[in-house]
């Protein structure tokens, strides 16, 4: 059977649970959609049910709050269902945050790592700075601005292979004077 909005509200109002069903079969993808929109980042599928759930018990429960006058009963269920969603949001978040006091240091060797790295980078960057032109250059562009080959040589005025042949000869350098094999 179809309602119509006024019958749909009034019946609600009267608590007759054939009108909450058809609200149910008629609004739940609707629904749906704007809670998964919301919560499909962070929340499961069962989380984003829940919510929708809750957005149809909140509009059986708060529907003496609907103004037709304000908007229409669709406009009225998707501003719950955004605000419920959103404090589904809130709830996760909060319930995310950690306890520093639980948190453990991080290892020494991971530091180590990062300070290794990081010496590697400033040594790579010193042999890339010997290197002469157009070859810096090209290292320089290639693998620290992320332009591609064909732009270099075409920048350049070098052919594919020229540029191809600079930077194997530039990685092997760079290979030497880390003393990797």
């Amino acid at each position: 059977m179809e309602y119509s909005e006024a019958e749909l509200v009034r019946g609600i109002e009267n608590r007759d649970t054939a009108v909450y069903e058809y609200m149910i079969s008629k609004y739940t993808k609707m629904v749906y959609c704007l809670a998964w929109n919301i919560l499909a980042v962070s929340h499961s599928k069962e989380d984003i049910e829940e919510c929708v759930a809750d957005v149809f018990f909140d509009a059986w429960i708060k529907i003496t709050e609907f103004d037709k006058e304000i908007g229409s009963f669709r406009t009225w269920l998707l501003i719950l269902t955004k605000y419920k969603a959103l404090s589904y949001k809130r709830r996760k978040r909060s319930n995310s945050l950690v306890d520093i006091a639980n948190v453990q240091m991080e290892d020494d060797v991971n530091l180590e790592k990062q300070v290794m790295l990081r010496q590697d980078l400033e040594q790579v960057m010193n042999i890339i700075n010997t290197f002469a032109e157009p070859d810096r250059e090209i290292f320089i562009r290639r693998f620290i601005k992320g332009e591609k080959i064909n732009d270099l040589a075409r920048f350049l005025n070098l052919s594919r292979a020229a540029v191809d042949n600079r930077l194997l000869r530039g990685r092997k350098a760079i290979k030497e004077g880390l003393k990797y094999e």
